[in-house]
């Protein structure tokens, strides 16, 4: 499923797409280095205060309708 990662740390916010087998609950722990690059982990981290750059936890999970097909909006926040 089509889906908007929103990464959101003390400091920072970022928003990519991808698409995902599966919609993730709420209080769920996502792992991102199955998303991201090992640059990308590297600049989320230097954002994050004590993060160990592997998962973050789902704040919140939409479903949004763009044009013409609907989409989960998903944010996590990394700690």
């Amino acid at each position: 499923m089509k889906t908007k990662l929103i990464i959101s740390t003390e400091s920072w916010n970022t928003e990519c797409w991808t698409n995902l087998p599966f919609s993730p609950r709420i209080g769920e722990w996502f792992n991102l280095q199955d998303i991201f690059t090992t640059d990308e982990i590297a600049e989320i981290k230097a954002s994050a205060n004590c993060w160990s750059g592997v998962r973050g936890i789902v704040q919140s999970v939409e479903y949004r309708h763009d044009d013409n097909e609907f989409y989960v909006e998903l944010m996590i926040k990394v700690i």
